[in-house]
Parts: structure tokens; C-alpha cells; sequence
């Protein structure tokens, strides 16, 4: 007996079958919707299949800019980035020791999003 498809799975499958079979037999404004929803449909698979451990890992990383402990602290990840916005307005980021932290920190939630809404677009590295 096969183990039943995870949620993930099931919108993988749909996004497969709007972007390939779909929206090529439509045209016009009803094509663009049909491809609208093939797209949203990936993203909502990507957000179940990567979020909880990307959400993690942006926990871990805020917590250590803000010297606090993430088992111990009570503050979900909209809580910590509160805070984390709160320190960089207040200079966390101008010593030039913590800039590079903070902006490694910023760039690793950055990507993780990416890979989530846009993925390939998380590669980039500057100029």
C-alpha cells in the first residue's frame, strides 16, 4: 500500500497540469488568468514544502543577531524581526564588525523567500 500524497504533492501535480496543459490550449485574458493560477498554485507547494525550515533557520539566524536564545524566547519569527528592525534602526548594522553579519543574515531570509516566490532568483550574488 502506497502512503496517500501529501498536500504539497496534490499542488504539484496541479500546477503541473495548468502550466502544461492548460494554459497552451487557452488564449487571450483567460490564458493569462490560467497561467496566474499555475503560478500561485507553485508557490503555495513551495511554501509548504520550504517554509517551516527556512522559517526555522531565519529564527536561529535573528535570534543570535539579538543575543537571545530562539528554545528560550517566546516571540515567533514576526516577533523577532520586529525586534531585529528595531535594533537596525536604532545602529545594530553601523559597527562594520556586526554590518557583515546583519547583512549575511538579511541576504540568507532574502534567498530563502526567493526560493519560495521566484525561484532561481535566489542565486544572485552581486555585481
Amino acid at each position: 500500500m502506497q502512503p496517500p500524497p501529501t498536500a504539497s504533492d496534490l499542488l504539484a501535480v496541479v500546477a503541473e497540469v495548468l502550466a502544461d496543459e492548460v494554459v497552451p490550449a487557452l488564449s487571450g485574458p483567460i490564458q493569462h488568468h490560467a497561467r496566474v493560477a499555475a503560478s500561485l498554485v507553485a508557490i503555495v507547494e513551495r511554501e509548504l514544502r520550504l517554509a517551516t525550515a527556512s522559517d526555522a533557520a531565519e529564527r536561529a539566524a535573528v535570534a543570535q543577531l539579538l543575543g537571545v536564545d530562539p528554545d528560550r524566547d517566546e516571540r515567533g519569527l514576526a516577533g523577532l524581526r520586529s525586534a531585529l528592525a528595531t535594533q537596525l534602526r536604532e545602529g545594530l548594522a553601523d559597527d562594520p564588525d556586526d554590518a557583515g553579519r546583519v547583512w549575511e543574515t538579511l541576504m540568507a531570509s532574502t534567498r530563502a523567500d526567493l526560493r519560495i516566490a521566484r525561484p532561481g532568483h535566489d542565486a544572485w550574488e552581486g555585481d
